[in-house]
């Protein structure tokens, strides 16, 4: 899903939240920021792949990789690799669920998250695409062995 459909429905849903669960303003922007800053793994992803620290550049590069995934037939795509995500797995929302058994506003990183990722599902549904990309990056990583790169 673009940023700016993160963003908008981020912030409606963390008002939303602090006015039906009467949270402090520190909990909803935590709420807010982590529904958004969990994307911060596709910026880590292009400086690796890349080399480059240009944020435009990497938006520009996500973009046109979106653009060009998209044209191709759903069928086809099960043939390429899976860009590894490392906040978009469930391996990274257990070792948070560990941490906020001591430090207790994790949870509300793990609530921004919640809500980004169930748009990342809507959005996976609607571009006819396999919801396993974004539930567990190590099974991505185990299932890219024997795919071909997406350039």
């Amino acid at each position: 899903m673009l940023p700016k459909y993160h963003l908008f429905i981020g912030f409606i849903a963390s008002i939303l939240i602090y006015f039906l669960f009467n949270i402090t303003l520190l909990q909803t922007a935590i709420v807010f920021l982590s529904s958004i800053l969990i994307d911060t793994d596709h910026y880590l992803l292009y400086i690796y792949k890349k080399k480059d620290f240009s944020l435009t550049n990497s938006i520009k590069y996500s973009k046109e990789r979106r653009k060009r995934w998209l044209l191709m037939k759903p069928e086809k795509r099960k043939y390429h690799k899976r860009a590894i995500f490392i906040f978009h797995g469930i391996e990274f929302w257990l070792l948070l669920v560990i941490i906020s058994i001591y430090f207790n506003l994790i949870w509300f990183v793990l609530l921004g998250i919640l809500i980004h990722i169930f748009l990342d599902y809507l959005d996976i549904i609607y571009i006819n695409d396999s919801l396993y990309t974004k539930f567990s990056q190590l099974y991505v990583y185990y299932t890219n062995k024997r795919k071909k790169d997406f350039l």
